[in-house]
């Protein structure tokens, strides 16, 4: 969505979300009340409904909160989890919790995503459910229900993948008459996604038929990208088989044939918000959150990312929330074009200018200052919630990060398309190709660095990299955790290992559970 689209939102996501969804001031999975004022059926009436009941399901990535989803928690509870990032905060800080695997039942983030996520399942499936019935362009029409289908798997895919099972609900809640439902099997919610994915693929456009003031909706190559990234998981993390690595390889490959998207030449035009050359809606966007520097229709990540009580990076307050945890600072090859284009490592507080270096934490690895991020950090934000830089979920260097990956696993090793795609990946980085004749073993750890290198901090990625490569993550982190507790350092990392195994999926929260006696807790929480 541009900024056309955004306006358009600010007049008519009111209305839908008052339609689609009236509730209670807890916005938990099926707490919702009974329409106040206008029903469905009375609503949707006319191709302006369809729309505002559409961009009412986009509206929930950032949504009235901003902070429960896309906004902040999602990111936080996904990134912070990995060897990547770390946070200045306290160790008990809610934001810290996820950093040193000491996570709640009741946590709130947790609990926000899974709210946030429902929330925006419910709206999808009214739109799924009233707009076929609505005299209208019949491309349209049909067009709506597939970014709605699209826009439901996504949420889904958050889901099954956060919290494992979980109730799989395809009709909409009106009332209070379906509050208790069981959990599905994640094979159930994944088959579930499949069928979405594959639905909207048959009627999505390509990305680049949409108008200028249309940009942000699901196309046909973001629902075929999600379906390959589906397949990938589900793999992965066994919930699968092994005939789903080789359908995210053919999947991709469509991707790579339909031509709808290329790599940029210079990854830094990609994310550098410091007055170079910043070309949003660029050929390796697939799917990305269109933000506009104004009041409730921006990001609201960056204050986040920059230093804590930094200027001139931000007329807004900043938190510092971020940190780079030093050791995977270095793990970039000097040359490598990421890193200058991931983290800053020179800021200004108080007038005075901060420079990091790697010298200055050799003996402290985890010491007060260390680089931030600079992907997603707005310069000229004056007000929370009104960041500009696009939020990135799906973009075309994952396409073949993922034929590597999954080529290597259907093959039993890495064959030369697994190097093929990799290397392309490491070529425009500006460092060499990766090793010849690796094991499958050390192919796929050096697939999943070169994704941590390539893809931190969008999608987001981490949390559920961990997943489809537990034993490797688990001992990067533990060695970070253990550094952390050697030093004098107040940087929340400082449990060590070993992190258990109850930590490949998030706790279902506690209060989704008391309103939902059906839901079971996932084992070891």
């Amino acid at each position: 969505m541009t900024t056309t689209m955004r306006n358009r939102l600010a007049g008519l996501v009111m209305l839908a979300t008052g339609v689609l969804l009236s509730s209670c001031n807890d916005k938990e999975f099926l707490t919702e009340v009974p329409y106040d004022f206008v029903s469905p059926v009375n609503f949707y009436k006319t191709s302006d409904d369809a729309l505002a009941a559409i961009n009412g399901v986009y509206a929930d990535f950032i949504n009235s909160t901003g902070d429960n989803y896309y906004g902040r928690n999602f990111v936080m509870l996904v990134e912070f989890p990995t060897e990547m990032f770390t946070t200045r905060l306290s160790a008990t800080n809610e934001r810290a919790q996820p950093d040193n695997y000491s996570i709640p039942v009741n946590h709130s983030y947790v609990q926000s995503v899974w709210a946030s996520a429902y929330d925006a399942i419910n709206r999808a499936n009214s739109v799924i459910a009233h707009v076929p019935s609505i005299p209208m362009d019949t491309t349209l029409r049909s067009r709506i229900v597939a970014e709605a289908k699209f826009l439901r798997a996504l949420h889904y895919f958050n889901l099954v993948r956060m919290y494992g099972p979980v109730p799989l609900k395809l009709t909409e809640t009106a009332g209070l008459d379906s509050l208790a439902l069981d959990q599905s099997t994640q094979q159930q919610v994944y088959a579930q996604i499949e069928i979405d994915l594959k639905d909207a693929i048959k009627v999505l456009p390509s990305s680049k038929t949409y108008a200028t003031a249309d940009r942000g909706r699901a196309s046909r190559g973001a629902a075929k990208t999600l379906l390959a990234k589906m397949y990938l998981q589900r793999a992965g993390t066994a919930v699968g088989t092994a005939a789903d690595w080789q359908a995210s390889v053919d999947m991709n490959k469509q991707v790579v044939a339909d031509g709808d998207y290329a790599l940029v030449i210079n990854y830094m035009t990609l994310f550098d918000f410091f007055g170079g050359t910043v070309v949003e809606n660029n050929s390796e966007v697939i799917m990305d959150i269109q933000n506009v520097r104004a009041p409730g229709l921006g990001g609201r990540i960056s204050s986040h990312m920059a230093a804590n009580a930094t200027t001139p990076y931000l007329g807004a307050s900043t938190n510092g929330s971020f940190e780079a945890e030093s050791t995977f600072y270095a793990s970039y090859n000097a040359a490598d074009k990421r890193r200058d284009a991931t983290f800053i490592t020179s800021w200004v507080r108080a007038g005075v200018t901060v420079t990091w270096t790697q010298a200055s934490t050799i003996s402290s690895p985890f010491a007060s200052e260390t680089p931030f991020p600079r992907k997603f950090l707005d310069v000229l934000m004056t007000t929370t919630g009104a960041e500009e830089p696009n939020y990135i979920m799906l973009r075309y260097a994952e396409v073949p990060l993922m034929i590597a990956e999954a080529s290597n696993e259907a093959n039993g090793g890495p064959t030369a398309e697994s190097y093929a795609n990799i290397n392309l990946i490491r070529a425009r980085a500006g460092i060499p190709n990766l090793t010849p004749g690796l094991s499958q073993s050390l192919f796929r750890d050096s697939v999943f660095v070169e994704r941590r290198w390539e893809l931190a901090l969008e999608g987001p990625n981490g949390f559920f990299d961990n997943q489809r490569n537990w034993l490797w993550a688990k001992t990067r982190i533990e060695a970070n955790m253990a550094r952390a507790k050697s030093s004098s350092s107040k940087f929340p990392k400082f449990n060590g290992g070993p992190i258990p195994d109850k930590y490949k999926l998030m706790p279902i929260p506690q209060r989704a559970i008391d309103l939902n006696p059906k839901l079971k807790q996932n084992p070891g929480w």
